[in-house]
């Protein structure tokens, strides 16, 4: 608790160690699974890099600055420039769990949620790669996530993840585990196959899962269909410094409208009732705009309501949201205000976003939700009341 605000940071990541894949890989697939490179280079996970294997071939490159970007960036900064002074001990333990608790209780943060950081081989993965393997590789990632937070399961949250290319019996398959043997209080929803789109009636049990075992789906700025918002920006070691500001400032919040739109008007939210979404890591700010034009666009009769070209929904799509949706805020965002003013307090969440280089400042993350110009009842539901609303009974356990 810090003061007297009870604290869920609805959105932190775990930087997973270098052993990961030696230590949590089946021993059917020991053999075939990802090498990490130079231990040296990337024992913070800050340039991880893989050697040649499987599904590598050629091994992997380190970026050639932070957040890539190329060598030629003139704000090029390295992470001992600043992260040993903005992490302190927990970048000196490599963000252990242990220190990660340290630090919650020198914070005051009471629960965390510890999304995934995206491993390398469950993401970019081009279509081929033998899906066996991939699924045997998150079945290792999601054990060693069961593992990392049970170092105190009462403070850290279990987030289950499923291979960006996968098969429709094992994306089921998996999540269930991860929720039902594992505990986990959410799944990340992977992008959809190459020539799918969420709403193909072959992810419908995915959907149905969500409802049957009352967990949310977690939206974290995973594209809704190829390509990517920010692509023309991309890749980042082929553009200029201020163009790869300009990529990361668009894809979160922008991947996040998206998907929304895509879960509402393709039916989604009306067909499973019961079924949570979170969208996080992409701010709050743009629900107004947002659900006002989606409104506008689905409502019979109204300006833009002559594209919806298709019997109209039985909600407005700010209806759906407010019903099954929440979106995580960042403590210090501008917008937050409007977004509480417009929308209400009842759907926004606090994320940290632990323990990335451009999270906020930890000891700033709580304060800053504090200072912002909204009423103290939005501060409590933000900091708590909404992740137990979003999260569920797992949550608290």
């Amino acid at each position: 608790m810090y003061k007297t605000y009870k604290i869920i940071d609805a959105d932190a990541h775990i930087t997973e160690p270098n052993d990961l894949w030696s230590d949590f890989m089946e021993a059917e697939f020991y053999d075939r699974r990802p090498i990490v490179g130079d231990p040296d280079d990337d024992r913070r996970g800050a340039r991880r890099t893989f050697g040649p294997c499987e599904l590598f071939p050629e091994g992997t490159k380190p970026k050639g600055t932070l957040m890539g970007g190329g060598h030629q960036r003139k704000a090029k900064r390295t992470l001992l420039d600043f992260m040993p002074e903005k992490y302190g001990k927990a970048w000196d333990a490599i963000f252990s769990p242990e220190s990660r608790v340290e630090d919650m209780d020198r914070l005051g943060w009471d629960k965390m949620v510890c999304i995934d950081n995206f491993p390398g081989p469950l993401r970019g993965i081009q279509e081929g790669a033998d899906q066996a393997l991939l699924n045997a590789c998150a079945r290792a990632y999601n054990n060693y996530s069961r593992s990392f937070c049970d170092t105190d399961p009462s403070k850290l949250k279990m987030v289950g993840v499923v291979p960006d290319q996968h098969d429709f019996e094992n994306l089921v398959k998996e999540a269930r585990r991860a929720v039902a043997e594992l505990d986990a209080v959410t799944v990340i929803v992977p992008r959809p196959q190459l020539g799918t789109k969420w709403h193909d009636p072959r992810y419908d049990p995915f959907w149905a899962l969500a409802e049957e075992l009352d967990f949310p789906m977690s939206f974290h700025g995973v594209q809704s269909a190829p390509p990517r918002v920010g692509q023309r920006y991309q890749p980042r070691h082929m553009v200029t410094g201020p163009e790869v500001a300009l990529e990361h400032a668009m894809s979160f919040s922008f991947e996040n409208m998206v998907s929304f739109g895509h879960v509402c008007f393709m039916g989604l939210l009306e067909k499973f009732p019961k079924m949570r979404c979170g969208f996080l890591e992409g701010n709050a700010g743009w629900l107004p705009f947002w659900l006002s034009r989606l409104d506008d666009h689905s409502k019979p009769g109204s300006r833009q309501g002559m594209w919806f070209d298709e019997e109209p929904l039985p909600l407005l799509p700010s209806e759906y949201f407010k019903r099954q949706c929440y979106v995580a805020c960042d403590p210090d965002e501008g917008s937050l205000k409007g977004a509480v003013l417009l929308v209400g307090e009842d759907n926004i969440v606090w994320n940290t976003d632990y323990s990335h280089p451009d999270a906020p400042d930890p000891d700033k993350a709580a304060p800053d939700l504090l200072a912002q110009d909204i009423p103290d009842s939005a501060k409590h539901k933000i900091l708590w009341d909404n992740s137990v609303g979003l999260y569920g009974k797992r949550i608290l356990s």
